[in-house]
Parts: C-alpha cells; sequence; structure tokens
C-alpha cells in the first residue's frame, strides 16, 4: 500500500514538475496525514417520558408535575451523581372511551364530546432527559428514574466533556503522521524534506462544537429515605476522534 501510494505521489511530482518547466522551487511532496484518539466518556445521556393523569387537565398537570419532583428526588439521593435535567415537549390528551368511533373508524376525525364520545379523563405527558457524570452511575440512576415512575427510560449515549481538546490532540497526531509519510518520500526519491508550507481540512476547514460546560450538580440533594437502589454496571465503548489533515511541504535542494 505504502509503495503504491510513494508510485502515485512520486509520478504527480514528475508531473507537476515537467508542468512547470523545470521550475524546482515550485517542487514539493503532499500527504494526506490521519491521526486518532481514543478516551473514556465522561458523560452519559439518559432520556424518559413523565405522564400525569386525571380528571381534569390541571389534575393531569399537577400528576405530571409531582412526576416530575419524584424523578429528580430519587435520583439526587445518589449523593456520589452529578445531574442536569431537561424538559422538553408537553402534551395535553383527552381521554374517551372505546366505543367513541366514528364511521370512517380515523381517530383523527373531529367528534363531539358527549355520549360514547365524552371525555372521561386527561393525560398529559412530558419528554425529558439528563446528562449524568459520573459515567459508571448511568446505568443505577436509570433504574431510579423508572422506579420514581419515569417511562421508556433509555440510556442511549455517551460523549466526553472537553472534545474540542480531544480534536486538538487528534490534529496533532495526524501532522505527526503526515511528517512520517513525507520524510519516507523524500528519502526514497532522493530529496531533502524542506519546511511545511502549507496544513489544509479535505472537508473544507474544521468545525468544532463549542466547549461544553461542566456538568453542575443541579438535581435535588434532601435526604430521602428509601430502598437501596439496583446498581448496574455499565462499559461504554471509547470516544474515538479522527483528525485528517493535507500537509505540503517543499523539497529542499
Amino acid at each position: 500500500m505504502r509503495n503504491m501510494m510513494l508510485g502515485v505521489l512520486l509520478g504527480v511530482l514528475a508531473a507537476n514538475g515537467a508542468m512547470a518547466q523545470d521550475k524546482s522551487d515550485d517542487a514539493t511532496i503532499q500527504v494526506l496525514g490521519v491521526g486518532t484518539v481514543e478516551e473514556a466518556p465522561t458523560i452519559a445521556h439518559i432520556s424518559f417520558k413523565l405522564r400525569g393523569e386525571g380528571k381534569g387537565s390541571d389534575d393531569a398537570l399537577r400528576a405530571l408535575v409531582a412526576r416530575k419532583e419524584a424523578v429528580a428526588r430519587d435520583m439526587g439521593a445518589l449523593a456520589e451523581a452529578k445531574f442536569r435535567l431537561e424538559t422538553g415537549d408537553v402534551e395535553i390528551h383527552e381521554v374517551r372511551g372505546r366505543d367513541c368511533r366514528g364511521a370512517s373508524q380515523d381517530e383523527d376525525t373531529p367528534r363531539l364530546s358527549t355520549g360514547a364520545c365524552a371525555v372521561l379523563g386527561y393525560v398529559a405527558t412530558m419528554e425529558a432527559s439528563v446528562d449524568v457524570s459520573p459515567v459508571a452511575l448511568a446505568g443505577t440512576l436509570s433504574g431510579l428514574a423508572s422506579r420514581a415512575g419515569a417511562s421508556e427510560v433509555r440510556l442511549s449515549r455517551f460523549r466526553t466533556a472537553d472534545p474540542r481538546a480531544a480534536q486538538q490532540r487528534a490534529m496533532a497526531a495526524a501532522v505527526a503522521n503526515g511528517q512520517e509519510q513525507a520524510l519516507a518520500i523524500a528519502a526514497a526519491s532522493g530529496a531533502k524534506l524542506g519546511r511545511l508550507v502549507r496544513v489544509s481540512d479535505p472537508n473544507g476547514g474544521y468545525v468544532i462544537g463549542e466547549q461544553l460546560q461542566r456538568i453542575a450538580a443541579t438535581g435535588s440533594r434532601r435526604n430521602v429515605t428509601m430502598d437501596a437502589p439496583v446498581a448496574v454496571e455499565i462499559a461504554p465503548q471509547a470516544i474515538t476522534t479522527t483528525a485528517r489533515l493535507v500537509l505540503v511541504y517543499e523539497i529542499a535542494r
């Protein structure tokens, strides 16, 4: 593979030299450096839904709020954990009897709230998520959330608190990898590697997300008496960060 790459690059250099009419000052070596770093994730993401029911819409919302507070309280009782609870969409649905169906059997068909279609109660739902640190406690916290009444609990994503630092380390590794390739090409072609004149990203420039803030312990830390949580051990994969850089070196004469 390296011999093939060497042949292609030398051929390109020869062609470039001919086109430049032997202008040796324009001779360069161009390589693609690749750097990869791996590190253990430091933040886990847990998503779930909250639900409240009641005869009236206000009753359903009160039940929903109580469920949310219960989840935050029980998760907060695990003193070693740091987490940030975020909430999303809230929906309130009317509940009718199973005999309430239109002639078309279409659930979206408008119906009067009388007879078989009288409103029996309301259901309020809310989407919520939690970013957790340390990662080792994410499985146990998922169980606590479910015990407190959360539904559709899912431990789904892992990340690092500072992806910018990982990207910078990957870029440094890419530069070192590219320099190693350029030195090998120069030695094989009998040339001397000159200075690095240009570095670029083949994808058009790096777009690095804003540095994530350190997780603050925003959960309730009240003294809560409850059964010990079920400890769930997890072993997430390492977070892999890769950088690819095009490096152009002069050929020293």
